[in-house]
């Protein structure tokens, strides 16, 4: 972890422009409304550059158009100020502590398994038979990795994961505590007796450059493979059903629920605790804002919202004209009531 930089020394990081004390000291990060002395904080809009300058920060990242009446602050000007802070960001976090390379105390790993360069196995881990770890691969302490599960290189398996047998994982990619890959679809017939569980003969493949958030599960298939495309990232507590195929770069937020057998494009959002119902299609680029029930097919590039989900314009109108139904209804009655004296008058 890096403690303390000057401006200076940041600015040639991130490849900025210095305006103010090149040797001020810097000592952390924060926010424009919580910042420290010592702080170096994200302005992005004006909005947030004069808050960013009333606040105790000792030095501001922006970009070029934004600085103006500086008020005395140090600023580092650079085009892209939000790829920039993450740099800062870099810096000043603490350095995760991995399990060392080699097999931790208590962990225990099956016959025929294939261990790359560098893999790191904590303790208490379980590695089944004929698994295969990629070179850099870490589990951090009581991850469980069923038989013929494959990883690729420098993924990161964090504690209490749980990859069920058969599953592939690419490479680079990131599992969160609890994550569970390869559950049994949730899928049954009635029977004489009850519920029959159908069997899930499946798998999962995940590709590269995943990440998927603490305590979300991704179910096998019942045939083939539930599929999680490459560079997509899942929020934490998400549930992804039997079947399903996720496109690449795709962002899936917290609470979400894909019903089996769906289809989703590249570049496609699903915001918070969205519902998608199973076997419809979402094209490339869809943004289904939060809370929507997808209960049909979205169509490329679409913004949906609502439930049913629609198109959020349409949706957007009808909650104008939902807010105004008190006024309405008022009108109306005032309406009835002086229709009704107009009749009474007539019949006198």
């Amino acid at each position: 972890m890096r403690v303390e930089t000057t401006v200076a020394e940041l600015s040639e990081i991130i490849g900025g422009t210095v305006i103010g004390c090149p040797e001020a000291r810097i000592t952390g990060v924060g926010s424009v409304d919580n910042a420290r002395n010592g702080d170096v904080v994200l302005a992005e809009g004006v909005k947030y550059f004069r808050r960013a300058v009333n606040s105790a920060a000792a030095c501001i990242i922006c970009s070029p158009a934004e600085v103006k009446n500086c008020d005395g602050k140090n600023i580092i000007a650079v085009e892209k100020p939000g790829e920039a802070f993450v740099k800062a960001l870099e810096m000043f976090c603490d350095d995760e502590l991995l399990p060392e390379v080699g097999i931790g105390q208590g962990a225990v790993v099956e016959q025929d398994v294939s261990l790359g360069e560098g893999v790191a196995i904590g303790a208490n881990c379980f590695v089944g038979r004929g698994a295969a770890l990629g070179d850099g691969c870490v589990l951090f302490p009581n991850v469980y990795v069923g038989p013929g599960v494959k990883i690729g290189s420098g993924s990161k398996l964090y504690p209490g994961v749980t990859v069920y047998v058969g599953c592939s994982i690419g490479n680079r990619v990131i599992l969160h505590a609890g994550a569970a890959v390869g559950v049994d679809g949730f899928g049954y017939i009635a029977g004489p007796g009850g519920l029959v569980k159908l069997p899930h003969a499946g798998s999962v493949e995940i590709g590269d450059d995943v990440e998927i958030g603490a305590n979300s599960t991704i179910d096998r298939a019942k045939t083939g493979a539930t599929i999680i495309g490459r560079g997509t990232k899942i929020d934490n507590l998400v549930q992804i059903a039997h079947n399903v195929k996720i496109g690449e770069h795709c962002v899936i937020v917290s609470m979400v629920g894909v019903a089996g057998s769906v289809e989703i494009g590249n570049g496609v959002t699903l915001a918070a605790q969205a519902g998608v119902k199973d076997h419809i299609r979402i094209g490339d680029g869809a943004v289904v804002a939060a809370r929507s029930g997808v209960i049909g097919d979205v169509a490329k590039g679409s913004v949906v919202s609502g439930f049913p989900a629609r198109e959020h314009k349409d949706e957007i109108r009808t909650l104008a004209i939902i807010a105004r139904l008190p006024d309405i209804l008022e009108r109306l009655r005032v309406i009835e009531r002086e229709v009704r004296q107009l009749r009474e008058g007539g019949e006198k």
